[in-house]
């Protein structure tokens, strides 16, 4: 019997949610081994009834839950042994083998849907011609779980925009996250991927034009092209410096929610100083160290193809310089909400001069257009560049969830959560 039905009386709904606070808290802990070599992870394997094999992502999130399963009945086990009551442990591994099979199933869907739902959506620019693959991802329910009927179907796709040279299934765990929290999402593959049919001169078109102009408009036609009317953008990396100056575009109509991620362009860095930044602190600082992250941005995805190394260093060579102006970025007007996710730990986004340009840009927003929506701008504590990789799920949530009082409002990484057994554990709690 699970919470939800209301066939438990309250003081064991209230010992069911507290053992759940519990395990949530146990499920944060790393051994040395788990946070360094190997996090929790299910061994390679195919996806039921296909040949797709199960992204490492997607392995990660299926070997938390396993994990999960192995610290309550390890506990159950200790509290047996001590004489004690384990009725509401037990209820609780119910009611999350429950939520664990649908969840399990969704995520292999979701895996197939990264093969099988892809389109190549062909586009004429003034910079030429391009094919670009377009994943679509979507569970077809809504937030609250109920099945959409497509005739019916009201909600707002999401557009996302991953970082530098990636393909969709690299930035999977975000919009995976996004999927799991019943959004539509669409995610085209960066120019810099191989499978991406471009001019033979991109490089040089990049060179000589030495802004975003190229990728906005790209996203541009890819958006008008899949005929999306209406949508909330997000973006993260130079997928959020792209998005930024999509919105800032007074011929693109349609934009509800913004959502920008670890913005570049902001300041003015200087490609060698970006590059460090990167491969070294970022990289070889804060990624190889981590398991998870390690699981999360280099192993999910990276079968898949790479960027082509001379187009990449013509991208990261654009976004070293700054892109945007407070008056530049003052010509944002979504519909809907607009929010800025910085890490405090980032070695690519300093989110001191990340908060002084966001604070300037609200200003003149709020001068010229006081209807316009309010900035959301939210700090992350103790998160990196990776913040959209590691924490998707948590980070989804809460763009989702009501806004904070405080239009600058810091977050712990950890409270967060990184993993769908935390997702399931807070939806017992809540």
């Amino acid at each position: 019997m699970s919470i939800e039905s209301g066939n438990f009386d309250n003081e064991s709904e209230q010992s069911i949610k507290k053992e759940a606070e519990k395990l949530g808290e146990k499920q944060k802990e790393k051994t040395f081994s788990e946070s360094v070599f190997s996090e929790y992870q299910t061994r390679k394997s195919k996806v039921r009834g296909t040949e797709i094999e199960r992204g490492a992502a997607f392995r990660f999130e299926r070997g938390q839950i396993y994990k999960g399963y192995m610290n309550l009945r390890s506990e159950i086990r200790q509290a047996e042994k001590r004489g004690k009551d384990t009725t509401s442990k037990k209820e609780l591994l119910k009611e999350i083998r429950e939520k664990a099979k649908v969840v399990e199933k969704d995520l292999d869907e979701l895996n197939r849907q990264y093969y099988e739902n892809v389109r190549n959506v062909e586009i004429e620019t003034e910079f030429g011609n391009f094919t670009v693959p377009v994943v679509e991802l979507d569970l077809k329910r809504d937030k609250k779980n109920k099945d959409i009927n497509p005739e019916k179907d009201e909600r707002i796709p999401d557009f996302f925009l991953g970082g530098g040279g990636t393909n969709f299934f690299q930035t999977a765990c975000f919009s995976m996250a996004r999927a799991l929290e019943g959004h539509k999402i669409y995610v085209p593959m960066q120019p810099e991927q191989a499978s991406v049919k471009k001019p033979d001169n991109f490089g040089e078109i990049l060179n000589k034009q030495g802004d975003l102009k190229p990728y906005s408009e790209l996203a541009k036609k890819i958006i008008e092209q899949i005929g999306l009317k209406e949508f909330n953008l997000l973006g993260y990396s130079l997928g959020a410096t792209t998005a930024l100056e999509l919105a800032t575009d007074p011929k693109l109509e349609g934009i509800n929610d913004l959502i920008i991620m670890e913005p570049l362009g902001i300041e003015d860095k200087g490609f060698a100083r970006l590059v460090k930044e990167f491969g070294i602190s970022q990289t070889l600082g804060k990624t190889l160290p981590s398991s998870e992250a390690r699981i999360k941005t280099f192993s999910q995805g990276a079968e898949a193809g790479q960027p082509e190394l001379g187009l990449y260093i013509k991208m990261a060579n654009i976004l070293s310089k700054k892109q945007f102006t407070p008056e530049k970025l003052s010509r944002i007007k979504p519909n809907g909400r607009f929010q800025v996710w910085i890490g405090t730990e980032s070695p690519i986004v300093n989110n001191k001069i990340a908060e002084k340009v966001f604070k300037e840009t609200e200003q003149l927003r709020q001068e010229r257009n006081p209807e316009t929506s309010k900035l959301e701008f939210y700090r992350i504590k103790g998160a990196d560049h990776g913040l959209p990789m590691i924490n998707s799920l948590g980070l989804s949530r809460i763009i989702d969830g009501e806004k904070p009082d405080e239009q600058f409002t810091t977050i712990n990484k950890r409270d967060l959560g990184n993993s769908t057994i935390e997702w399931i554990l807070r939806d017992i709690k809540e």
